[in-house]
């Protein structure tokens, strides 16, 4: 069973191709944007404060996004995995790593969608213009998502040098067609 990790900004594609490997390879996708906006969905504390966090395009600290991550892990340790949106920093990725480690699990990749920021801020801003309504999110408009690009740039970038230590970094054109892009996934994790 493969575990691989998806690492690029929000709008290089990372949710779409998640979706294609749900679809066409059998994978489980674990999103921490999904888990927390489900998360969110419950009106507790913790539920509220991670809203705000969201809504203001922010990043919600480690602490809550690796206990539900790794619950999440140990349900589906046996399946084929993919992490959309998470680690999102230096310490999730180490957290992550040991928490695999304490089930018996590793990761196999770490896939850097690699992108032009100018595209991407063009990509972005006609998503929110595309979107309908009734399917936009809170966080879908250009001050937050630009402000992700800016925490994913200070926070997740650092990232990449942890993997290819580890020797389990690949880097794709995350400016490609969709299904380019794709083809660029599995053919790293086969």
């Amino acid at each position: 069973m493969k575990k691989i990790v998806l690492l690029g900004p929000p709008g290089c594609g990372k949710g779409t191709q998640s979706k294609l490997l749900i679809e066409k390879a059998n994978f489980v996708q674990l999103s921490t944007g999904d888990l927390l906006r489900l998360e969110t969905s419950n009106n507790s504390d913790l539920g509220r404060k991670v809203k705000h966090l969201m809504d203001s395009g922010e990043l919600v600290p480690d602490d809550v996004v690796i206990d539900i991550i790794v619950k999440k892990v140990e349900e589906n340790k046996n399946k084929n995995i993919v992490f959309d949106g998470f680690p999102r920093n230096l310490n999730q990725a180490e957290v992550l790593d040991s928490s695999l480690e304490n089930v018996s699990v590793k990761l196999d990749h770490a896939i850097l969608f690699e992108i032009d920021f100018k595209i991407l801020e063009k990509r972005i801003k006609n998503r929110i213009i595309e979107t309908k309504e009734s399917e936009k999110r809170k966080d879908d408009n250009s001050e937050t998502l630009l402000n992700r690009i800016a925490v994913f740039k200070s926070s997740t970038l650092p990232i990449v040098n942890y993997y290819e230590d580890k020797g389990i970094i690949s880097k794709i054109d995350g400016m490609r067609k969709v299904n380019e892009v794709y083809d660029q996934i599995t053919k790293i994790i086969s």
